[in-house]
């Protein structure tokens, strides 16, 4: 006992240390009744001497087949990490028990297990039929142990059941689902049902979704844009790498398959959630529209438009941009044509770092933050800033990374539409040069600490030099 004491106090396992205490119980009954056997008068019946001779012998040899149980379980645990199930212990347990006991009660009360055997066959007949279903339990449960189809701690799918396994016990199996509700299900019906493994062997699970989309939108640029979405999410597994496929044509969708990995099972609902959101930003800038009957999308997207983003808001926001500060109303209602608005979720990127830039970006709603280097914030931009000015002019790669801070709705302009500008307004590009110019200087005297004013002429006319060559100018313009 005392030994058993000091491997007790020095170990952490819960299991270990719980059969460990059961064996304390019987060894502390055995003293009891060995003490007992010592006390008792030497007039006292031979039937209480006999029945506390066998109390202390059980006792005993009971109290060293729980230890001896729990020491070998140990040793199963310390080669592999999976728990050992309580259906198992106690099986063993008891049968040991049972082996021990019998000659003992034969050889101290003189059994005649000849007759007793008798007996006790009529009387499993009445037992095994009254306790017919318990006694299916138990042996499914016996059967799941031998074949191991899940263990302790697997997630597992038995009928519209989905959640943990944490017990598998003599007459049921024991899973707690996501939403932490504590489902037993009987052993014999598992073991009749198809029994489904997120966790075999401990290695990625593969979730498959599907969804419809627009007929019209060309399926190589579907899977683009979804796979990119799949690479944003840190939950979906890279290796083995997401997948995108055409998968059927319905009446008024084209179905597609998105099929991607999680190392834990336990966050697929998450990710799911999370890639069904941004997936929704994505397939909203690029114009891409849901598998919807088309009765209701000839109206949808102009709809939207006109309820959010009213001409007269658009053209304040335009007034109020310094670059078109030289245009005339007219010009700014034929620059606001050319708007597209485009939709960003939480936390996604707009623009990259060292990337090419062809687009200018105009704040409507929400909030982005400009980031240099190792993420490193520089500022955040809310209604009314605009960037990517500088790559879209000069063919210059992203100086920034931007992100959204919250669901956000920028006004989009493309090259192009800088391009008719300079046409329709001849002298523009030098004044341009000169803004961002200036721009660049101050802020590359802000970066310095200097508190300095550069010279922007010589930038000036390298960026006027830019703009000739990318828009096709003349040297009057």
């Amino acid at each position: 006992m005392v030994l058993l004491f000091g491997m007790r106090s020095a170990s952490s396992d819960k299991e270990f240390r719980r059969d460990l205490r059961g064996a304390f119980r019987f060894l502390i009954a055995f003293l009891a009744l060995r003490v007992a056997a010592w006390t008792i008068p030497a007039d006292a019946p031979s039937s209480v001497v006999k029945l506390v001779n066998v109390g202390w012998m059980l006792t005993f040899t009971f109290g060293v087949i729980r230890s001896c149980v729990a020491l070998a379980l140990k040793l199963v645990r310390l080669r592999s990490p999976v728990a050992t199930p309580k259906i198992l212990r106690d099986v063993i347990s008891f049968v040991l028990y049972g082996l021990a006991a019998l000659p003992i009660l034969q050889t101290q009360l003189n059994l005649d297990l000849g007759g007793l055997l008798a007996t006790s066959a009529v009387l499993s007949v009445v037992i095994g039929l009254a306790l017919q279903e318990t006694l299916g339990n138990l042996f499914a449960g016996l059967s799941l142990q031998l074949e191991r189809p899940y263990q302790v701690g697997d997630f597992i799918r038995i009928k519209e059941y989905t959640g943990r396994v944490v017990q598998i016990g003599w007459r049921a199996t024991r899973i707690v689902t996501f939403r932490r509700e504590s489902i037993t299900l009987p052993n014999s019906m598992v073991a009749k049902e198809i029994v489904k493994n997120f966790s075999f062997g401990y290695e990625p699970v593969a979730i498959d979704i599907e969804i419809g989309l627009s007929i019209d939108a060309p399926p190589n640029r579907v899977k683009a844009a979804v796979l990119d979405v799949m690479k944003e999410i840190s939950t979906i597994l890279q290796e083995p790498p997401p997948q995108c496929r055409t998968w059927s044509y319905g009446e008024s969708s084209i179905r597609y398959q998105m099929r991607y990995w999680v190392a834990d099972f336990s966050q697929a609902d998450n990710t799911m959630e999370e890639l069904y959101t941004r997936l929704w930003y994505r397939l909203k800038r690029d114009n891409i529209e849901l598998g919807l009957p088309q009765r209701v999308l000839h109206t949808r997207t102009e709809a939207a438009q006109k309820s959010e983003f009213s001409a007269e808001s658009v053209m304040e926001l335009l007034r109020a941009v310094d670059l078109f500060a030289l245009l005339v109303p007219e010009e700014l209602d034929r620059l606001r044509c050319d708007l597209v608005a485009r939709r960003f979720g939480k936390n996604e990127r707009i623009i990259e770092e060292g990337e090419e830039g062809h687009t200018f970006y105009l704040v409507v709603s929400g909030e982005v933050s400009v980031r240099t280097g190792k993420g490193l914030e520089v500022t955040r931009l809310k209604r009314g800033n605009y960037f990517g000015e500088m790559s879209l002019l000069t063919g210059e790669p992203r100086a920034a990374t931007v992100v959204a801070m919250e669901d956000s709705v920028l006004l989009e302009l493309d090259r192009p539409a800088f391009a008719r500008m300079f046409v329709t307004h001849p002298g523009l590009a030098r004044q341009l040069s000169s803004l961002l110019a200036r721009r660049r200087t101050q802020l590359r005297a802000v970066a310095e600490a200097s508190g300095a004013s550069s010279d922007a002429a010589p930038e000036a006319n390298r960026i006027l030099g830019r703009l000739r060559q990318i828009f096709s100018l003349t040297t009057h313009d």
